[in-house]
């Protein structure tokens, strides 16, 4: 996770008062989700931290301000040094979340799927590789990649067709398909790294202590 405006999201949503400090409970339900949450648990928590105005919905503009800070270090890195902003040196995003914009972009065309694979971008690659398909290949409009995969988000997540993705749309979506869970922006540990934890925790993979479920 290192995207700053996500992680106000995440801290927000573990935030359930709005109080800007996290109760020992709210610190509690929050590890459950991360930890041992199941699928619905942890897609609903998605969900919160990508709608970003709180509405219950994610709007195209809600897809599109998640999907460029999710793609901002490959973008900066494509653009001329000289134009560049401070992010050059952001890490890259995550394969899980990776592979979720190869998701968004599959059944386009034949031939863009077998060429799209960001599990590892290269992005010294020549115009028309990963990169570029993502992105777009106009230089003057860094923009054009993640307006393009916005508006493939929508149509991928709006299942009612309405114009914009509700909670029932994500989980149906999700159920459908695993890796659309992060699709705007990895929240989330890996399975790896939640074991871990559990693993420091108790020293065996199981809590010494009782995590209550997240409150409903």
């Amino acid at each position: 996770m290192n995207d700053d405006s996500l992680m106000d999201r995440i801290f927000r949503t573990f935030d359930h008062d709005s109080d800007g400090y996290l109760t020992c409970n709210e610190w509690l339900t929050g590890l459950w989700i991360f930890l041992k949450g199941n699928v619905t648990e942890q897609t609903t928590y998605c969900f919160q931290v990508y709608d970003i105005d709180g509405d219950g919905y994610l709007s195209k503009g809600d897809l599109f301000q998640l999907l460029k800070s999710s793609l901002r270090p490959a973008i900066a890195k494509a653009m001329p040094f000289g134009q560049r902003g401070g992010n050059e040196q952001t890490p890259a995003d995550s394969p899980r979340t990776a592979r979720s914009h190869r998701q968004i972009t599959r059944g386009q065309t034949e031939e863009a799927d077998k060429e799209i694979d960001l599990d590892l971008v290269d992005e010294d690659k020549p115009s028309g590789g990963p990169t570029a398909a993502v992105m777009g290949n106009n230089e003057d409009d860094p923009d054009e990649g993640p307006r393009d995969l916005s508006e493939m988000a929508l149509g991928l997540l709006d299942r009612d067709m309405d114009g914009r993705v509700s909670l029932e749309d994500f989980l149906l979506s999700v159920q459908n398909d695993y890796l659309l869970m992060e699709i705007l922006g990895s929240c989330l540990p890996s399975g790896a790294r939640a074991a871990a934890v559990l693993a420091a925790l108790s020293g065996n993979g199981t809590l010494p202590i009782s995590i209550p479920p997240p409150s409903t």
